[in-house]
């Protein structure tokens, strides 16, 4: 980020994380967002409103519980469950023939090893924990809003620097 000579930075902000994060920082003329190489820079007369606040989303890490612990209670009880198929499907095939079944007393009509459930539960049980977990720890939104358009920038967690970053920037352009 190259400064003019008469600009001079006033407070910075990281946000995001790994590549996909970023810095934002305010000058006294004006706010640079750089991620990467790419680079925006906003002017702050341009600076119709901005808005920064956390949030936490209770509903979607409820959901997300309830994911994990439907899909953990599956994978552990299909046992019995196949065992209880198996038993009914037999009893109905006793009563429908006329003749005495022959051979396993238990008939195996279904039959899914105990892994291969566990593994068809390992993407529900994922997302049901990244649900919580994310939903939880609760986001930092930056939103910069301009005449041509709106720059958002999401950080996980509680990000005070990012507040600070907000507040400062609605000082300087009067917003």
């Amino acid at each position: 980020m190259r400064l003019a000579p008469d600009e001079e930075p006033v407070i910075e902000a990281a946000f995001g994380l790994g590549p996909f994060g970023g810095n934002a920082t305010l000058t006294n003329r004006r706010i640079v967002l750089t991620a990467g190489d790419v680079e925006e820079s906003v002017p702050l007369g341009a600076v119709t409103s901005i808005r920064t606040g956390f949030s936490r989303d209770y509903g979607a890490a409820f959901w997300g519980g309830l994911l994990l612990a439907c899909a953990i209670a599956f994978a552990v009880g299909y046992r019995p469950l196949e065992t209880g198929v198996n038993t009914l499907v037999l009893s109905i095939e006793k009563r429908m023939s006329d003749k005495t079944l022959e051979g396993d007393a238990y008939g195996r009509y279904l039959y899914i090893p105990a892994g291969v459930v566990w593994l068809a539960m390992l993407p529900l049980i994922g997302w049901g924990t990244y649900r919580l977990v994310t939903r939880l720890i609760g986001e930092t939104e930056l939103l910069i809003c301009t005449a041509s358009g709106e720059l958002r920038r999401v950080s996980p967690g509680r990000q005070e620097d990012l507040l600070d970053f907000g507040a400062e920037v609605g000082r300087r352009a009067g917003r």
